[in-house]
Parts: C-alpha cells; sequence; structure tokens
C-alpha cells in the first residue's frame, strides 16, 4: 500500500480520459449526507441513476447495468456514498480509493485490482461510459467489506460505522529509579538506574536532585528524581541510602578515577607549576591561517578582512554584530586567475549567533573536529575564471541580530591562488555587488586579524608519559610561541595572540597504564573542545579556573597511543595547559 503516494494524486478520476465529467452525486432531497456513527444502508437500482442512502435520495452520474452478467455502477457516485477519498495515480495510471490507512486500486480495462497492496480478480474489467468510471459492483464491495444483498432489480449495501474512540486523558509519567546497593561507603560509586515509564514514551525531562555520583560524609541521604512529559504532567520519585562511616575513595582519588570525559574537578591550580614539563618540540603543516577576529565588535558594514592565498587555509572567523540592528556576514572567494580554479571544503564548524562569545567558541571547535569525523562538511566549490562566489553557506544564511556573535573554524584547499573575503552587511543586501564599494574596517586596538603560515603544530613524543605528573604548556608565548604574519589588508606586521585558529596535533607514542590526561586553564574562562582518539570532547570552565582541570582521556591497564588535536577556541582566555597525572590504585 501507498498511502504517501495516494495524498499528492489529483482528484481527477482518469488523466487519459480527458472529457471525463467530474460531476458529484448532489442530494435530490432528505437530510445532511449521512456519515456519521452507526448503521448505513445504500440502495441501487439496475438500470437507474437513483440511489437510497438512509432513506435520502441521490442522483448517480450513471445508471446501475449489468454487462454479462456483471453489475457496474459509477466509481465516484458509490465510492464517496461509503466515504473514500478518489484519485489517480499519474505514474502508474491507476484510479485509487483511500479511506484513513485503507486503499483500493483500480485499471482501466484490467480485471485485476489491489486492496491494500494485495492482488485481487474481479468479475469483469472497469471500463469508461461517457465520461463515467464504471467498475463492478461486487468488486467494491468486497473490498470495502461491506454486504451485498440482490433482489429483483434492487441491491442493497449495508455497513455499520463505529463511532472513534474518545481521547484518553493524559496519564503523567511514573518516576522511578533503582540503585546497586542500599548502603555504600564514603566515596564508592553510586550506580543508578533510571527506570521511568510514560504511557506515549513521551518524557522529555529529568531532573536529579542530591544526584551525586559518591558522598563523602557518612549519614542518610535522599536522591529525588522528577520526570516531565511533553503535556507538562510530571511526577516525582524519591529514595533514601545510607553513607557509612568507611571510606573507599578520598575526594581527590574518587575524582580522578570517575570524572567523565568533559567533566571538570578541583585542583591546587600552584601545584601544577611542579609538574615535570614535557620537552616542547615540534614541526609545521603548511596551512596558512586566515584569522578575521577584528574589528570584534563590528559597528558598521564593511570588510573585515582579506587577502589572496593558495593552497590549504584555515579559516577563524569571530565577529560580534554591533550596528543596532540585523546583518549578514559572507565569506566570498574571487578568482582572478585566468583559469577555472577550485576549492574543496576539508572540514567546517560553526556557531551562533548567540550573546555568549565562549558558547560560539567552544561550539564551532567541536562542529570543526566533528566534521573531521564524519566528513559530513566535504564540498567542492569550482570558480571560473574572473569569478567571484558565496562560500560556507551555513555561515550567510545566519541571520545575526545586534549583540549576537557567530563563529567559524574551517579547514579548505584551493588549487590556485584564491582571493578571501570576510565582510559583514545589513541584512537583505547583495553581497557580491557590495564589495567593491565596502569600505576595509580598521581592527581596532589589541583585536588580531592577519594571515599567518604553518598553522598546524605537530608535537611528537617517544618517551613515557604519565608515570610521574607531568604538563605540556601551549599558547604562552614562552614554551609555544606565537605566531608571526601580515596584516593582508594594510600590509603591516601582525601577531596571532593566542594562536587562536592554530590546529595543534600532539601524538604521545607511549602513554603509561592507568594514566588520566586532562586540560587546565591557565587564563580564567575557557570553553572549547578538543578531539581525543578519534572522539570530540567539549571542556567548559567558567569564572577563574586554574584550579579546576577537565578530564580528556583515561589510559586503561596498559601503555597506549594517544593522539590529541586542540585548537584555542575563540572567545576563551589563554593559555592552557595539558596534565598527564597517574591514576590512583582501583579499589574492589
Amino acid at each position: 500500500m501507498n498511502i504517501k503516494r495516494a495524498m499528492i494524486v489529483t482528484l481527477l478520476i482518469l488523466s487519459q480520459i480527458a472529457a471525463m465529467a467530474q460531476v458529484h452525486a448532489e442530494p435530490a432531497a432528505g437530510p445532511e449526507e449521512p456519515g456519521g456513527y452507526g448503521p448505513h444502508e445504500l440502495i441501487l437500482y439496475l438500470d437507474s441513476s437513483k440511489i437510497m442512502h438512509n432513506g435520502a435520495e441521490y442522483a448517480a452520474t450513471h445508471e446501475t447495468v449489468a454487462k454479462n452478467g456483471v453489475t457496474y455502477v459509477g466509481l465516484r457516485s458509490v465510492a464517496e456514498r461509503l466515504g473514500y477519498a478518489i484519485g489517480h495515480d499519474v505514474e502508474t495510471k491507476e484510479t485509487l480509493l483511500t479511506k484513513e490507512d485503507h486503499e483500493i486500486r483500480y485499471t482501466l480495462d484490467s480485471n485485476a485490482y489491489t486492496v491494500d497492496g494485495v492482488s485481487r480478480t474481479m468479475a469483469g474489467a472497469p471500463y469508461a461510459d461517457r465520461g463515467v468510471y464504471m467498475v463492478p459492483l461486487r468488486s467494491l464491495a468486497a473490498a470495502a467489506e461491506i454486504s451485498l444483498a440482490l433482489q429483483d432489480d434492487r441491491i442493497t449495501l449495508s455497513w455499520v460505522v463505529e463511532p472513534d474512540e474518545p481521547p484518553k486523558p493524559n496519564e503523567p509519567p511514573v518516576a522511578f529509579f533503582v540503585t546497586d546497593k542500599e548502603k555504600y561507603r564514603m566515596g564508592e560509586p553510586i550506580k543508578k538506574e533510571d527506570q521511568s515509564t510514560d504511557d506515549e514514551d513521551a518524557i522529555v525531562e529529568r531532573k536529579w536532585e542530591n544526584d551525586q555520583p559518591a558522598f563523602f560524609e557518612p549519614g542518610t541521604v535522599e536522591i529525588r528524581l522528577t520526570v516531565t512529559d511533553k503535556h507538562g504532567a510530571s511526577s516525582t520519585y524519591s529514595k533514601r541510602i545510607e553513607i557509612t562511616s568507611e571510606t573507599l575513595y578520598t575526594k581527590e582519588e574518587f575524582d580522578r578515577l570517575f570524572t567523565p570525559p568533559g567533566g571538570n574537578f578541583d585542583i591546587n591550580g600552584g601545584s601544577i607549576l611542579g609538574f615535570e614539563p614535557l620537552p616542547y618540540n615540534y614541526t609545521t603543516e603548511p596551512y596558512t591561517l586566515f584569522r578575521a577576529s577584528g574589528p570584534e565588535t563590528v559597528n558598521s558594514e564593511g570588510i573585515l578582512y582579506q587577502d589572496t592565498i593558495a593552497g590549504r587555509t584555515r579559516f577563524m572567523i569571530h565577529h560580534m554584530n554591533n550596528m543596532g540592528e540585523k546583518a549578514k556576514f559572507y565569506v566570498i572567494a574571487g578568482n582572478a586567475n585566468s583559469e577555472p580554479a577550485n576549492i574543496a571544503v576539508e572540514s567546517l564548524g560553526i556557531a551562533g549567533p548567540t550573546n555568549h562569545p565562549e558558547v560560539a567558541g567552544r561550539q564551532a571547535a567541536a562542529r570543526y573536529f566533528e566534521s573531521f569525523v564524519s566528513g559530513s562538511e566535504r564540498a567542492n566549490i569550482r570558480l571560473e575564471a574572473g569569478e567571484s562566489k558565496v562560500i560556507f553557506t551555513g555561515l550567510s544564511s545566519l541571520t545575526v541580530a545586534s549583540g549576537d556573535i557567530i563563529t567559524l573554524n574551517a579547514d579548505v584547499y584551493g588549487d590556485a591562488p584564491i582571493q578571501y573575503t570576510v565582510l559583514m552587511i545589513k541584512e537583505g543586501g547583495d553581497p557580491l555587488e557590495l564589495v567593491p564599494v565596502l569600505p576595509d574596517l580598521d581592527p581596532g586596538e589589541s583585536i588580531v586579524r592577519g594571515t599567518f603560515p604553518d598553522s598546524t603544530r605537530v608535537f611528537e613524543y617517544r618517551g613515557k608519559v604519565g608515570n610521574r605528573p607531568q604538563r605540556l604548556p601551549l599558547t604562552d608565548n614562552t614554551t609555544d610561541p606565537f605566531q608571526q604574519g601580515i596584516d593582508g589588508i594594510k600590509h603591516t606586521p601582525a601577531v596571532n595572540s593566542g594562536n587562536y585558529g592554530v590546529l595543534y596535533k600532539i601524538v604521545l607514542h607511549d602513554v603509561a597504564p592507568n594514566t588520566l590526561i586532562t586540560f587546565n586553564p591557565r587564563g580564567g574562562l575557557y570553553s572549547g573542545a578538543a578531539k581525543v582518539n578519534g572522539d570530540v570532547v567539549h571542556i567548559k570552565h567558567i569564572g577563574s579556573t586554574q584550579d579546576s582541570t577537565s578530564v580528556l582521556y583515561r589510559t586503561k591497564d596498559r601503555a597506549e597511543k594517544v593522539e590529541i588535536w586542540i585548537t584555542p577556541a575563540a572567545g576563551s582566555n589563554l593559555p592552557f595547559a595539558l596534565l598527564f597525572m597517574p591514576m590512583p590504585e582501583r579499589k574492589s
């Protein structure tokens, strides 16, 4: 059965019979058209167009006739009395009747027809007479599962329409969970299983209270769960557990063993300087960084940054619309060469609009890394000689309110020199028409834009890591120097303060068993992402954060190779360090 196709067919009986009349049976007298609940009786008369439906008389579009022992009726007149919608499938040239999830299909001049996708055979074949589609009456009665009785020249069809079930009132969900034990030691992991149910399987929110992974003081604690369904109904379940005076793990031991990837725990920020620094040596890959983040706050329409780059190009774009009205951001690629050029988009992450710069930075970085894993953002763009096009259409589709921020991270490859232009204009403007007349905006004090070579730094270390506390400081302009480049508009030197947009590929060939790897922000608020052995981990640190660290990875009970990709996230503070620490011994 093809209900979807039936929904889109025309209301013509048959397109190949162009002159077929589209006449509905109209009541000759009597009450409103019957269609309600209860018993129905439809009476037809041979060699007559008269129809009686529950006592009301109607005129059919064609007489009921008998041919070669088969009784034929006008399809539309009877089918509509039975509550069917009539249409035509132009692809298969079938006339179809639909009623809720029931479907009947006829083909002109064929004694085969289908009911809910199952083929059946009729005693006769449908035909057209004076623009009316005629079908064997018994085939229609059998398909509709209604009774048929013949007495002289009178044919009676009868059926019962059952009332629909009245709407049931929404049943609230039932909150419930279990724990693996009733008593726990201090620092012992608490395993919970949410067993909440809903009659429509429509729970949309789960709110836990006192939901700690472990407790570190003895006594009785109550854990509470409230679940809410899509209708707003909710229920709550609570359970008490006992925490004994025996200690399994201290808070510090527990955090290092059980904080999930992306989760944070407290650490003494001052003590980190005592961790042994890993020797910092790196090689580069030839990605040229196109960094457009100055002016970060854009007060008027204009060109934010522009330069011509060939080959591997990395984009880091981060701006706030401060124009007082809605605006759009565009990246335009122009081919000034005499031959066609091609651009391959390799990875892409776009975030915003939002009024939180750190959120845009984190989401763009996470989506950028996710696109490496999925390959979902790969695309090829062809530019004819002298042609310009808007690229990164996911960015240009965004309407940005005043006060909101957008962020983009991307890698592309151009097989010829391409002029890239980032601009902001009022919503509704044509970027390709406006580029020649837009002013170059000043980047502003202490805000960076520029073009920087060799923007992938590969740190590869083959020594043992993690059998003692160690650290790898990055983006500090001491161990890890800032990039030197040029402002492509002003043609003046530029420094990539913070190395925003640089991709760090950290390859550790021999990480000790049971090693904890974490991210420690050294400059304050940081919200970003990293790709660790192929998995994307979100990093969230709000406020003064030297005294916290977030989990990136744990090795298991054997040495492992670990590869971490990270890029300094727009809207966050720097520097940061990666920490490597032996984990406490696990206890039963």
